[in-house]
């Protein structure tokens, strides 16, 4: 069974596979060294590699559906699988492992600029919006920089931290899809985490800081979560649809703009409040 583009469903005598082709070879041997040292320390939020072959990844098949990240505990479950794997570092020398390093902050001016590059684009779509979004970018960038860049530890960082990439199955949540898998620092993740949650947290920073301890090692750091992220990527991403492909997207994204503009303000309050 075809599940998207590079990804199938396979049925055969021994049981059904997850089955993943990459055209990138190199992306292919890191989330194979990634299962592999997971495996050698019998991690459990992961899906161990079934069976080796060339340009595949081929997994067992586990029937199941993606967190909803609108679940407090499912959210919780989904800390507890980022917290136990940037733990890892403490059986595992990843450093060693060749990752490629999380460059947060260049990421996201280049994320800005391409926004700003779109304005024709984007324009008709947002109005005054763009502006607004596009200034909220610019000034949280600027104060980003000021900010020094701690030294924290590093280790393996997931790298996507989206909700189906949180596999709920036989009472468990399981970590999947580690292509974008990086080396970089615990707290650069679990901010890219509660830029995901917070719309589906009604923007309550306080709540998902209180619901799980582990996100409070963002506190020091916690100005980052202003930065419009989400928005900024979701605007580029309708880019990449052909027109026919917009509207249902655009239905979506209306409304989620107008909700986390209008919320914003209240963030910044919150984030004024729990910062340290």
């Amino acid at each position: 069974m075809h599940i998207k583009h590079n990804c199938w469903k396979c049925e055969t005598a021994s049981g059904a596979y997850f089955v993943k082709k990459y055209e990138d070879i190199l992306t292919e041997q890191k989330v194979k060294r990634i299962h592999q040292k997971l495996s050698e320390i019998q991690f459990p939020y992961h899906i161990p590699i079934a069976k080796q072959r060339s340009g595949l990844l081929v997994q067992h098949w586990l029937e199941g559906r993606s967190v909803s990240f609108e679940n407090q505990q499912e959210r919780i479950e989904a800390v507890n699988c980022l917290q136990a794997l940037h733990k890892t570092n403490a059986k595992i020398d990843w450093q060693q492992e060749h990752l490629p390093r999380q460059k947060l902050i260049q990421k996201w001016i280049v994320r800005y600029e391409r926004f700003l590059s779109n304005e024709d684009e984007l324009l008709p779509y947002l109005n005054y919006d763009f502006y607004t979004i596009a200034n909220t970018a610019h000034k949280a960038i600027n104060q980003l920089a000021m900010i020094a860049q701690p030294t924290e530890e590093q280790t393996l960082l997931h790298g996507d931290v989206v909700h189906h990439n949180f596999f709920f199955t036989d009472g468990k949540v399981t970590l999947i899809d580690f292509d974008l898998a990086t080396f970089g620092s615990p707290v650069d993740e679990m901010l890219l985490w509660l830029h995901r949650a917070l719309p589906n947290a009604n923007y309550e920073l306080g709540t998902l800081l209180k619901e799980h301890p582990y996100t409070k090692i963002c506190l020091p750091r916690l100005a980052y979560v202003q930065y419009p992220n989400e928005l900024l990527r979701e605007w580029l991403y309708i880019l990449q649809l052909d027109e026919s492909e917009r509207q249902p997207f655009l239905d979506y994204l209306m409304p989620f703009t107008k909700q986390a503009l209008k919320a914003w303000p209240k963030l910044i309050n919150q984030i004024e409040k729990y910062a340290v």
